[in-house]
């Protein structure tokens, strides 16, 4: 076949066990699954076998970086970082992390669409890739040291030009919410894939190459690549988030993206900001997404200071440990038990979380798995059934799949308010671990819009503007109107579901793209060179690549790939309708935030809900008895080489034990061990 540009053709193979090298063919994959998230489902599907766990051996994790990583594609740093989750609850399924720098970049330069690590090396190493010389390297030296600390002293010994990931102590002692990062905080942080590398005694892996990455039209890729670039330094890349002014930064703070090629700054660097609870240290690093909570504030009941919260955060991310699950799952729970008269000491220590000393020491025994942090590392889910204490204060913090709440409405994350949050509440029933990698693209242009006009609820002008914002994006006025109650929220979510699964395949940010919405402009809705802002994804593809895909069959790969994630989770987990619905019963619990359009807050119908999760089922083509994909549904999203195999899984005629796990009504913790409308609707 002929290569296809923007792929190597290779997609590299390791097994630590054997110290075998070897590489697969990327090329039968590409036009079907582009790269990425969507590559690494594809091979999931035919490596991962049901029965095995996430800490085994032959468990395969895989880097996959996005088909656009390495082109001048704006943000298109992304690489996606997938396999079973020691995380994931109640089953370590299998599921993604996301993470940006320049690894990715690195690794397509090197001459590999991926890599697939395997096996359990027999003492502590890691990988360095310098082109095609691939080698095992003894790690005992960086076992032990933190994330950072290992990258510096790799690139010290390696040269300024090797990009590095790497595992903390957390990942080395196998907590299960321990991180993959590069740099100070690109970092996979969702699913504790870091605790996968550090059970195959994978400390890091270093890559350098010096072959590039081909495009089949330079002068067009580049000229759409700009135009759109311009946009979003407009929109992104004037100034930092701020968290302070500056006479209060006792840090020299600059611009830091997070990510290859993005001209955005979602957070601060600071330049040697001294230390509180090391006062002889100074950390260097970024602050952005959840890492300004480590200094306090409302939820903490107290407020540390900046310099206080950045030491906590940096020292976190040295260990390895994902910020989310602190402050959004395990500490907030700890906080809530504490209110009630428990958790308020473990093991005759005082559990203080308004002190930043005892921050440092909680995190430092989690990571080591010392004492009684060793039941901490386990996560809130775990912690709880293990001490019997707060079992049911689980359900507000944990909507599902052992991740803490996220653009949901309850829990720790209050916003958005009703009815925007049923759209999210649908992509965490729906999805394998906190959805938000592709929801971000309706809070941030839906929510986000009306956040930023703050429309009066008798401005009739900008309410039909917003409704045919609806009507252009979703088919629907409905989708976004904030009177709308439950009607067509189905349809945003599948739609940004699968937005989200192509953006992770080609590799570009979620917090930019979908790009579709502009308070600035006239009709509410982004445009760049004639071209829709819900159509830019493909818009920047297309030249790239000699492959022709129609609009239609690109934005059809979204759908493919989530559908197959989902046989996935059918054909190894016992996955149904039932499990989706164990997400009912965090809803059940008050929302946090009031709309300012509604009299009262809603109160949560479940039977409302499950209406709408009919709607939901009917509109991907699944059977909403089973929430299996219906066989006819496989063949049209180019499925039809799996219909076979899952005719027992869509029936239920295996895995009965599996389902029954899901099975009581509303699920929650405790409980034991039509059309798609992308075709049926003008989106």
């Amino acid at each position: 076949m002929k290569e296809v540009a923007p792929w190597t053709g290779r997609i590299l193979q390791i097994d630590l066990t054997s110290g075998e090298v070897s590489t697969l063919p990327s090329h039968p994959y590409v036009s079907s699954y582009l790269g990425g998230r969507g590559l690494a489902a594809r091979l999931a599907w035919e490596m991962i076998p049901p029965g095995i766990k996430a800490f085994d051996a032959e468990s395969p994790l895989f880097f996959m970086p996005g088909a656009l990583v390495g082109t001048p594609t704006p943000s298109a740093g992304r690489v996606t970082i997938s396999g079973l989750s020691p995380q994931a609850w109640p089953d370590e399924w299998y599921t993604r992390a996301n993470m940006g720098g320049h690894w990715g970049p690195a690794l397509k330069y090197a001459g590999y669409d991926g890599l697939i690590v395997r096996g359990r090396a027999p003492h502590p190493v890691y990988v360095r890739i310098d082109d095609d010389k691939v080698e095992i390297v003894d790690a005992n030296e960086l076992w032990g040291r933190g994330l950072v600390e290992s990258q510096k002293r790799l690139r010290r010994e390696l040269g300024e030009a090797w990009r590095v990931l790497a595992i903390g102590p957390a990942g080395e002692n196998r907590c299960r919410y321990a991180v993959i990062a590069t740099g100070t905080e690109s970092a996979a942080g969702q699913g504790g894939f870091g605790a996968v590398m550090g059970s195959k005694n994978l400390k890091a892996i270093a890559v350098r190459g010096s072959q590039g990455v081909a495009v089949a039209e330079p002068t067009e890729t580049l000229r759409r690549s700009q135009n759109v670039l311009e946009t979003l330094k407009a929109r992104f890349g004037s100034t930092p988030i701020s968290y302070g002014s500056e006479t209060q930064r006792p840090g020299k703070q600059g611009l830091s993206p997070c990510t290859y090629q993005c001209p955005g700054a979602c957070g601060g660097f600071y330049h040697d900001m001294p230390g509180v609870v090391y006062p002889d240290r100074t950390y260097s690093g970024q602050l952005f997404c959840c890492s300004p909570r480590f200094k306090g504030g409302d939820w903490l009941g107290v407020d540390m200071g900046l310099e206080a919260g950045f030491e906590i955060a940096q020292i976190s991310n040295d260990l390895g440990l994902n910020h989310w699950e602190l402050t959004f799952g395990l500490v907030p729970w700890i906080l809530r038990c504490q209110e009630r008269g428990e958790l308020e000491t473990i093991d005759g220590d005082e559990l203080d979380f308004g002190d930043p000393y005892f921050w440092v020491r909680f995190m430092e025994k989690i990571a080591h798995r010392a004492g009684w942090g060793d039941l901490f590392a386990e996560g809130g889910p775990r912690v709880a059934q293990a001490l019997g204490v707060g079992e049911d204060l689980i359900d507000v913090f944990y909507p599902a799949w052992g991740q803490a709440s996220h653009w949901d409405g309850h829990g720790s994350f209050p916003s958005p308010y009703f009815p925007y949050w049923l759209v999210t509440a649908l992509q965490w029933a729906m999805d394998t671990r906190d959805p938000m990698g592709g929801g971000h693209g309706y809070t941030t242009n839906i929510f986000g819009l009306l956040r930023k006009l703050q429309p009066d609820a008798e401005d009739d002008e900008t309410w039909q503007k917003i409704d045919q914002v609806g009507e252009r994006l979703y088919g629907s006025a409905a989708a976004v109107n904030p009177w709308s109650g439950y009607e067509d929220k189905a349809i945003p979510a599948i739609f940004h579901q699968d937005r989200g699964a192509l953006k992770d395949s080609i590799g570009i940010c979620d917090n930019i793209f979908p790009l579709l919405t502009d308070a600035e402009a006239k009709d509410l809705l982004v445009s760049i060179d004639g071209v829709e802002g819900k159509f830019l994804e493909h818009y920047l593809f297309e030249p790239t690549s000699d492959l022709s895909l129609s609009r239609e069959a690109f934005y059809r790969v979204g759908t493919r790939i989530f559908t197959l994630e989902r046989l996935l989770a059918m054909r190894n987990w016992g996955r149904s309708r039932g499990t989706d619905e164990t997400i009912v019963s965090y809803l059940h619990h008050p929302e946090g935030a009031e709309s300012p359009y509604l009299e009262d807050k809603e109160n949560f119908s479940s039977e409302r809900f499950r209406a709408l999760l009919d709607e939901y089922y009917n509109l991907r083509g699944w059977d909403p008895e089973s929430g299996a994909p219906l066989p006819e549904t496989l063949r049209e999203v180019g499925l039809r080489d799996l219909v076979a195999s899952i005719e027992d899984y869509s029936t239920g005629a295996q895995h009965a034990h599996l389902r029954a796990r899901y099975a009581r009504p509303g699920g929650g913790f405790g409980r034991p061990g039509a059309q798609h409308p992308a075709h049926g609707r003008p989106l």
